[in-house]
């Protein structure tokens, strides 16, 4: 019987030795999805609106509304953490190029013969 307790007793110890706290769960994976408050500079003006991206079964859609109206967005191609994605309106193809940081991003747009600028937008 002292065997036994012995035995007992040292399997016990062994195993809260080798128990460690659990692992932290993985974190969530990627997505652009979300709203955010921007500011870009477009024409040689700064601008503020809110960017809007959504996610369905993996695929993107979303609109940038400013003081100007609102502009659907589409195309939307994720790598990792870089994002690229265009507007249309009836006068020009607005491109984005962004790079998520954090809660939000940075990045740059392409107004065609109207040049280019950067953008930055913080998550709401």
């Amino acid at each position: 019987m002292k065997r036994f307790a012995t035995t007992f007793t040292l399997v016990l110890m062994v195993a809260a030795c080798s128990s460690g706290p659990p692992e932290p769960p993985p974190p969530p994976p990627f997505t652009a999805a979300g709203v955010f408050d921007v500011s870009f500079d477009a024409m040689g003006q700064q601008m503020a609106g809110t960017l809007t991206i959504e996610e369905m079964d993996g695929a993107y859609s979303g609109s940038l509304t400013t003081d100007l109206g609102t502009v659907p967005l589409s195309e939307f191609m994720v790598d990792g953490m870089a994002v690229t994605f265009q507007g249309v309106t009836p006068d020009i193809t607005i491109g984005f190029k962004v790079n998520y940081e954090g809660d939000g991003f940075v990045g740059d747009i392409s107004l065609g013969d109207f040049g280019s600028g950067a953008i930055a937008g913080v998550k709401r």
